[in-house]
């Protein structure tokens, strides 16, 4: 299956360009996404899923037919998809901000699925440590190592290219920044 990944940066062209040119199957929404970066996202006739990053409104994923993967397991084509919202706490109202503690809790209710898609990177892989806001899920890379999904797609941070986490074990990392097409 071929899925166009989305998050955090505008797209290198137009949603319907890219659609066009990659030729996915599926969608997935990695968070962070700016209403005109994904102008045209909500008429593309494609399967949509996604999480909401700490800069998305609750409705971002209704607005363009994504269906939320949020703690929730979903099968599309044959693979299975789960998902966890938002990053570190930074903000008191925040939506999609989570403590270690909160962030934990969210973790262990993680179904097993073939592709996980978080927002927030596991502490570790592709983060950044001493940065409070773009550090990654302590408890996540226990989750990973344990329910060993084939894929983990993530966004929020911006690692330097010759730091890129591409593995934890037999999962496949894929650090998602404005698009990323991938074939799973």
């Amino acid at each position: 299956m071929r899925i166009l990944a989305l998050a955090d940066a505008p797209p290198p062209c137009p949603v319907a360009e890219l659609v066009e040119a990659a030729e996915p199957q599926l969608i997935v929404l990695v968070g962070d996404l700016e209403p005109a970066w994904i102008d045209g996202l909500a008429e593309v006739e494609l399967p949509k899923l996604g999480i909401h990053g700490n800069h998305d409104s609750p409705e971002l994923l209704d607005s363009v037919g994504a269906e939320d993967l949020h703690l929730r397991r979903v099968t599309r084509a044959g693979l299975s998809f789960t998902g966890l919202d938002g990053s570190p706490r930074y903000k008191h109202d925040a939506s999609y901000e989570w403590t270690d503690e909160e962030a934990a809790a969210l973790i262990a209710r993680l179904p097993r699925a073939d592709v996980l898609v978080t927002h927030t990177p596991p502490a570790g892989v592709n983060d950044e440590p001493d940065d409070p806001i773009h550090r990654g899920w302590p408890t996540l890379p226990a989750w990973v190592e344990r329910e060993r999904p084939a894929w983990l797609l993530h966004g929020h941070t911006c690692p330097p290219h010759w730091k890129l986490v591409t593995r934890i074990g037999p999962t496949r990392v894929v650090h998602v920044r404005g698009a990323a097409v991938l074939d799973v």
